[in-house]
């Protein structure tokens, strides 16, 4: 059974010279079911550019969110777009990339050099087909991609570099295709380096004074990195067996806040957990064999969340919120099982201000977690 995968970006941009803000712009949005890349490049430069990139980008995802297809947002967007172009309005050139955790690729290419597929093999064209709506023409192409192997999209500041200066006609995707070959960097082993290198090539043509913004994107596919954050009993007490033994039969490294909690797994298990007492007023841990980090519960996660972007920090708050930070960092998924088991000290008012409930501190901590590029999902139990 192919494992589901994950999207890996790597992107690189210089802004057009004389600019401090780009006028391209790449979006990554990640669900338990797809994933979906935009790359858009608005029209004129700087602020200007990037607010008509961003609007086209914002508007695909709302229709997204109100259940349209992929193909349906987008004949949405070009409808929108080619209006705008016909009235001088906000602006953008797509590549639109929907991937499914199985590797199945829908591309949509508008205005915009069509993307490469990076291969053991090296760099590889897509047969993508025209489209012709609502006035415009749209490059389509359906595929399917293996673990390790990916895409590379990449703006018209690339294949445009040098045009009517040292390159009469422009780099173009050919010389993009020659220059990495050359190079050896068209194979997947180093999709993290091509974007810095490809686009500081391209800006070499115009003599690092980019007559348009350059953005390259590197979308990698590969198995991902699971962690599994088990955090309070369940609501039901008739369910605890059940939940215990469904989470330890999960694929990933598994971790869980909670004494209580601690206790019922390490049962489940046929173990006894070793605390150890935090030192100087952090919360404690325990060694439960198998499991990444056995630590208290709400404590935990709150210290955890305060210091999210302040890593540095986390030594200062304890070993559990230091390991716990240590995994999700790592980790390209993280499932958060919430027990919604009541907890009266959550309900005191004497709890420190601040310090929020189970629910509410997951939440926060998801939402951070989502805008560092990763995958979290909650879920109730």
């Amino acid at each position: 059974m192919m494992p589901r995968l994950f999207v890996v970006d790597y992107s690189y941009q210089q802004c057009k010279s004389g600019h401090r803000h780009c006028g391209d712009v790449v979006f990554v949005t990640r669900r338990q079911d797809s994933t979906i890349v935009i790359l858009a490049d608005g029209i004129g430069s700087g602020i200007e550019a990037k607010v008509a990139a961003t609007f086209s980008a914002e508007y695909l995802f709302s229709l997204i969110n109100e259940n349209f297809t992929g193909i349906e947002a987008m004949k949405v967007v070009i409808r929108s777009l080619r209006r705008a172009k016909l009235n001088n309005g906000p602006w953008a050139a797509l590549n639109v990339v929907f991937f499914t955790g199985s590797g199945e690729i829908n591309a949509y290419s508008y205005e915009s050099p069509q993307p490469f597929v990076i291969t053991a093999r090296g760099l590889e064209m897509l047969a993508f087909q025209p489209l012709h709506w609502s006035g415009e023409v749209v490059q389509e192409v359906s595929t399917h991609l293996r673990p390790n192997e990916g895409l590379l999209l990449f703006s018209d500041g690339v294949t445009q570099a040098g045009l009517g200066r040292s390159l009469p006609r422009g780099w173009g995707e050919a010389g993009v295709k020659s220059f990495l070959a050359s190079t050896g960097l068209d194979s997947p082993v180093h999709a993290a380096a091509i974007p810095a290198v490809l686009a500081r090539k391209a800006a070499t043509f115009n003599d690092n004074q980019p007559a348009d913004d350059i953005t390259v994107l590197a979308l990698m596919l590969q198995k991902p990195k699971v962690l599994y954050i088990l955090t309070g009993p369940p609501g039901r007490r008739g369910d605890d067996e059940k939940v215990m033994a469904i989470f330890l039969a999960k694929e990933g490294l598994k971790a869980v806040c909670g004494g209580t909690t601690t206790h019922l797994l390490a049962k489940q298990m046929g173990l006894t957990p070793q605390v150890v007492p935090g030192k100087f007023g952090t919360p404690a841990h325990y060694e439960l064999d198998g499991i990444a980090l056995a630590s208290e519960g709400t404590v935990t996660l709150n210290r955890a969340n305060n210091v999210f972007d302040t890593p540095e920090l986390a030594p200062e708050a304890g070993y559990g919120v230091a390991r716990l930070l240590e995994l999700l960092y790592d980790a390209d998924e993280i499932h958060f099982w919430v027990g919604q088991a009541e907890n009266p000290a959550h309900s005191s008012t004497l709890k420190p201000s601040g310090f929020l409930a189970r629910n509410e501190v997951v939440a926060g901590l998801a939402e951070k977690l989502q805008g560092a590029g990763k995958l979290a999902v909650v879920k109730k139990i």
